[in-house]
């Protein structure tokens, strides 16, 4: 997260303010009914882009299964959303791998489950700044921690491109660390 210069909080401030009094001084300068004065305005979130999303099918090797099984242990699939920067896109937003961060989808299943993640919410003030190979997901599958401290999994992960596997199914195997 990055911190507010004090003049660009200061301009924000002004303009919140600005906002709040300037339909009463058209009013009282007989511009604006007084009832439209009154009235807050209602301010207009941008819209998320929903793009369709998709499933990871996790298998696992039989030892993992086992210990999942008698620790009744559930399992994380989690999909950070990424874009690369293109030219021009304001240093703030970059983080500090160099990409500009949309968030992350997360499901917690019991082992043998689907993760689905049926829509994926993007926000286009930060899409527009994705350049031509489009928002990124980044795939990663661990154990829930529910009877060890520790992660008990090793598996694989999906990179690549959101529109690749939209509406897909993505196979992630996993065994035991140490197997």
């Amino acid at each position: 997260m990055f911190r507010r210069g004090t003049i660009a909080f200061m301009c924000e401030k002004f303009v919140r303010s600005a906002r709040a009094v300037l339909p009463l001084l058209l009013a009282s300068a007989g511009i604006l009914s007084p009832a439209s004065a009154q009235q807050p305005s209602a301010k207009s979130a941008p819209p998320d882009a929903t793009v369709p999303g998709f499933t990871v099918t996790v298998t696992y090797s039989q030892k993992a299964m086992d210990k999942l099984m008698a620790g009744k242990e559930t399992v994380i699939v989690v999909g950070y959303l990424y874009g690369f920067p293109k030219q021009g896109t304001p240093k703030k937003l970059v983080d500090e791998v160099g990409q500009v961060d949309m968030g992350e989808v997360k499901d917690e299943i019991a082992p043998g489950a689907p993760a689905t993640f049926d829509r994926i919410k993007l926000d286009p003030a930060m899409t527009k700044w994705f350049d031509t190979p489009g928002p990124q997901v980044l795939i990663n599958v661990y154990s829930g921690r529910k009877s060890s401290p520790d992660n008990l999994l090793d598996c694989g992960i999906y990179e690549g491109a959101l529109k690749a596997v939209q509406g897909q199914s993505i196979p992630i195997a996993c065994k035991l660390i140490g197997e």
